[in-house]
């Protein structure tokens, strides 16, 4: 199983990446740690429980079910993150459910050991607090990409937020630490496998991307960024709809029905999104 972080390089982005030492040490030292086996369901959508799990290692896949039975993917998690703050903040029924995508380990904190922690240590209260409101973006952007662009320029951008978000730095890329298939790529785009086939083989051609057993190398995320249509670091909005590079051709069958643009979509769900998805007004929650 391909670990991406170990305890030394959690994700920039994550609760542990983001707490300063003494807080993650203090952390680190609650719960009790558990070993997940691969498929192991981590938390189930609509049950009770309370608990946070914080991951130490390996990736999990947060699942959702819609209205036709169809199970839809939401995110990724990976070593770093923490997972059911939500229903242990509110006591509400789980908004998802989490499952292994390899061996993991976890600790397991129940909420009154979370509520304790927050009480204590203001730091870590803003902390998650920042990284819920991070996964609402996250969320609304997959909703306003599904109606404002073409598949390859929404396929781009989920590479970006994968690398910046997982990634780490390595001779010539960047590596992106969870491993998605096209499948789930196509669920979190809200395209067909086929275009997602399409666009990864037009971006390692072009030299942005390099695929290989277990792994995926970024090898020039700033062209990527253009290419999804993200401005750069330091500047804020979108840099415009410039022709997206690459992007010839991505139009029509290859966009949800309806996206023709930003306004006007109801969200129905066209030829290019895969079965089960719920487009642009799908859950928003990532897990709870």
């Amino acid at each position: 199983m391909f670990t991406p972080y170990d305890s030394e390089e959690w994700p920039a982005r994550s609760l542990l990446g983001v707490l300063s030492p003494p807080a993650r040490r203090e952390v680190l030292g609650l719960g009790v740690e558990t070993r997940f086996e691969p498929g192991e369901v981590l938390l189930t959508e609509g049950a009770h429980d309370r608990h946070v799990l914080l991951l130490l290692s390996g990736f999990a896949k947060v699942t959702a079910t819609v209205e036709n039975g169809e199970t839809s993917l939401l995110a990724v998690r990976v070593g770093g993150d923490s997972i059911g703050e939500m229903a242990a903040m509110d006591g509400a029924p789980r908004s998802a459910t989490v499952t292994a995508c390899g061996p993991m380990t976890a600790r397991v904190l129940q909420p009154g050991v979370l509520h304790g922690l927050l009480m204590r240590r203001p730091e870590v209260s803003m902390a998650l607090a920042g990284i819920v409101a991070d996964r609402l973006r996250w969320a609304n952007r997959r909703r306003l990409d599904f109606r404002g662009y073409p598949a390859k320029v929404r396929l781009a951008r989920l590479l970006v937020e994968l690398a910046t978000s997982y990634g780490r730095p390595t001779d010539g890329g960047v590596v992106v630490g969870c491993r998605l298939t096209q499948p789930e790529m196509a669920a979190l785009t809200g395209a067909a496998e086929t275009t997602i086939h399409k666009g990864l083989r037009e971006l390692r051609e072009a030299g942005l991307l390099e695929t290989g057993y277990r792994s995926t190398v970024v090898r020039d995320l700033p062209r990527l960024k253009r290419l999804a249509d993200l401005a750069p670091e330091g500047h804020e909005g979108h840099e415009g709809h410039e022709g997206h590079e690459g992007n010839e051709g991505n139009e029509g069958n290859e966009s949800p029905k309806g996206t023709d643009g930003p306004k006007g979509a109801r969200g129905a769900r066209g030829p290019d999104s895969p079965k089960g998805s719920r487009g642009p007004d799908g859950p928003q929650s990532p897990e709870g």
